[in-house]
């Protein structure tokens, strides 16, 4: 049974020669729609699409494996209707080859390829979660001792807005967990800045 596509998935699906970009909520088909495009874009009779000149990314490696094999059945079936399309034979063949990857194994491929220009090590590795939990400490620690240095009546002051004499010990863990939350915001660190921004513009008022 044909799956049936809401218009704006279907806009996304068919529209040609522009420059989509499609936000939409958890779980409401963009991976669907997005592999749909895809195939429909391959097996386009008119002006097919080439795969190896598509980069194809997702979140999960889940999902890119997923979209893999969705795109390998569509192309498998369309070549079995019309075996002697040459350019259907090419798309299976290349598929194997083809940039469908999550989008952090896509950066890593980019560095790879590129270590010596970015001075890098050809051994370089991804740290693991273990090896990053003590990076930020030590660099956190580090940034601390340094505002300590350049200005301790100031920063501590500062401090004492976020834990008191007693508690300083946990001044790494509380910096590092404001890191985190500020990090889920688009505007980042920014953020901060235009909080600060309006909390003065408050100031100047009743």
């Amino acid at each position: 049974m044909a799956r049936i596509w809401t218009p704006a998935q279907k806009t996304a699906i068919e529209s040609r020669g522009v420059d989509l970009l499609v936000s939409a909520a958890a779980g409401s088909g963009k991976t669907a729609t997005l592999t749909e495009r895809i195939i429909r874009s391959l097996t386009d009779k008119d002006s097919p699409a080439d795969i190896s000149k598509m980069l194809i990314v997702t979140f999960t490696r889940a999902s890119a494996a997923d979209l893999r094999q969705k795109i390998f059945s569509a192309l498998s079936d369309a070549l079995a209707e019309n075996p002697a399309d040459k350019h259907l034979a090419e798309q299976l063949v290349k598929l194997n080859d083809a940039k469908i990857s999550t989008i952090d194994s896509f950066y890593l491929d980019l560095i790879r390829e590129n270590f010596s220009t970015l001075g890098l090590s050809p051994s370089f590795r991804i740290a693991d979660t273990a090896e990053m939990v003590l990076l930020s400490k030590e660099l956190m620690n580090d940034t601390i001792d340094e505002l300590y240095n350049k200005d301790a009546d100031s920063f501590s002051r500062f401090v004492e807005c976020f834990v008191n004499i007693r508690g300083a010990s946990r001044l790494t863990d509380v910096m590092l967990d404001l890191h985190s939350h500020i990090s889920s915001y688009p505007e980042g660190i920014e953020y901060l800045k235009n909080s600060a921004d309006k909390c003065m513009m408050g100031t100047e008022g009743d």
